[in-house]
């Protein structure tokens, strides 16, 4: 071998290890960003209970809550029009069945950063409708888990619904997770009561025939059965209070009262190791809702003045009390929704992410091992055949 060649056998080396020095930092990277044909359905199954009779509007009684099966398909899969090399773009359809009854579907949308996974300023970041966006998300995470997350990592994840980041808990590894030859990492995904975006309450609640206010008179009758009769206290205050606070009482009267819907959650999902692919999840949200009772604080204020009235005071301490009892009280749960993935896609959901880890593989670690090997071994035999040919010509 010649020392023309033995030059070339370690440029060509040096090349290699070079190339593969590349690949680990720039290619690898770029190669693993987020692909625009993302398709990952999963199917629930689980039950929707109604605390407030959907039809009636009125809280159910204790133990006759009305529970009824559900079924839900839910698609997360790529739009790819809408892709840049640097911005993925991704639609969250879900489509309910109740009690054997199918619902419109809901579809939400998300702008990643096909990098980091996390949102990124965008219209096409929207919830519900394409008129409903979502700034607060950027820079926090979405459906999607940033990989390389360990027991005890915790990861911002922006939800939705009420239109806020959370951050999410690793709390547990299980391995061979349901008999399906993978790794999974437990994420508690918990989140305490929270208001709901009014525009999504409006879409989504609304959407359901929810109210989000009450009148004057709906008030009162909801009151009237808890032993707060308004009416009988503005014809007993009509008697003794001044005119202009009557006037001003009764301008209150005039006005809606707004409703306050809430969302809670004690969700559980489960991500393979690796990829950071949602494998199985179960879904346990409960919507609340609860009187905004600012205006009524405001009424109950000019009702105290009136409270050591020898005609009317008597009456008006236990309403007082009542009231303030009212303000303090929990929030009236509606309905609650809970389910889980079904065996059949948690295997599917699987096989994607056994598939997916594969590929990782041979692009993260086997294609620039491989030739990084591969330029060593061809530097050693140019420095080995270099040092031969000038000992033959030094002979």
């Amino acid at each position: 071998m010649g020392k023309k060649t033995a030059i070339a056998l370690g440029v060509v080396g040096v090349v290699l290890i070079a190339v593969a020095i590349v690949w680990w930092t720039v290619l690898g990277p770029a190669l693993t960003k987020l692909p625009d044909d993302i398709n990952s359905p999963m199917d629930f199954e689980g039950s929707l209970t109604y605390y407030v009779d959907p039809t009636t509007k009125q809280a159910l009684p204790p133990g006759q809550e009305m529970v009824l099966p559900l079924t839900v398909s839910r698609v997360f899969a790529s739009v790819p029009n809408l892709y840049t090399s640097d911005v993925a773009v991704c639609e969250d359809r879900v489509s309910s069945t109740v009690a054997g009854q199918e619902r419109p579907a809901q579809i939400t949308q998300y702008a990643f950063d096909r990098k980091t996974r996390k949102c990124v300023e965008s219209d096409q970041n929207w919830a519900y409708s394409p008129s409903i966006l979502l700034p607060n998300r950027v820079g926090h995470y979405g459906p999607l888990f940033s990989r390389g997350l360990e027991v005890g990592d915790t990861q911002p994840t922006f939800f939705s619904d009420v239109d806020k980041a959370f951050d999410l808990k690793v709390v547990e590894k299980i391995k061979d997770y349901n008999g399906l030859g993978i790794t999974v990492l437990k994420v508690d995904a918990a989140r305490p009561a929270t208001d709901y975006q009014p525009a999504v309450a409006q879409a989504l609640l609304g959407g359901q025939g929810l109210p989000m206010e009450l009148t004057f008179d709906q008030l009162s009758a909801q009151l009237k059965a808890k032993g707060l009769d308004l009416e009988a206290l503005m014809t007993a205050l009509a008697t003794v209070a001044t005119p202009e606070d009557m006037q001003a009482l009764l301008a209150m009267t005039q006005e809606p009262v707004k409703l306050i819907y809430k969302q809670e959650s004690k969700d559980v999902v489960y991500i393979e190791e690796k990829t950071s692919a949602t494998v199985g999840a179960t879904f346990d949200r409960t919507t609340l809702m609860e009187v905004d009772t600012s205006r009524l604080l405001q009424a109950f204020s000019l009702v105290g003045k009136y409270a050591s009235d020898p005609v009317i005071g008597a009456a008006i301490a236990p309403i007082l009390q009542a009231a303030g009892q009212l303000t303090n009280a929990e929030p009236t749960k509606v309905y609650n929704q809970n389910m889980s993935v079904i065996p059949s896609s948690e295997q599917s959901l699987a096989a994607s992410a056994q598939s997916k880890i594969s590929t990782l593989t041979w692009v993260e670690l086997w294609v620039p091992l491989i030739v990084v090997i591969v330029g060593a071994i061809l530097l050693l035999l140019g420095c080995y055949a270099f040092l031969r040919a000038r000992a033959r010509k030094a002979t």
